[in-house]
């Protein structure tokens, strides 16, 4: 068995499918956890989908300014805008 510890291996999931195909004991998520939480997207449209609280704001994919913008105005200023 291997622990990877906390950081860059411990969040890979082509090492966590290595070590299973390695016939090693992986301990930690599976791998296909790995990948649908290392999208920040994909992960709160996962935890949407499974009725799990979010924080409010927009959750979605549309980038555009004026949208955007829109979707501000719904929320309420001041917002933080967060890269993902």
């Amino acid at each position: 068995a291997i622990h990877p510890g906390y950081g860059f291996l411990s969040e890979n999931a082509a090492f966590a499918d290595a070590c299973a195909q390695a016939g090693i004991v992986f301990i930690g998520p599976p791998a296909a956890a790995i990948r649908a939480m290392g999208d920040k997207s994909a992960a709160k449209a996962l935890m949407q989908r499974a009725g799990v609280p979010l924080t409010p704001g927009y959750h979605g994919d549309e980038q555009a300014p004026a949208f955007l913008r829109a979707q501000a105005d719904a929320i309420g200023y001041p917002v933080l805008i967060k890269a993902s």
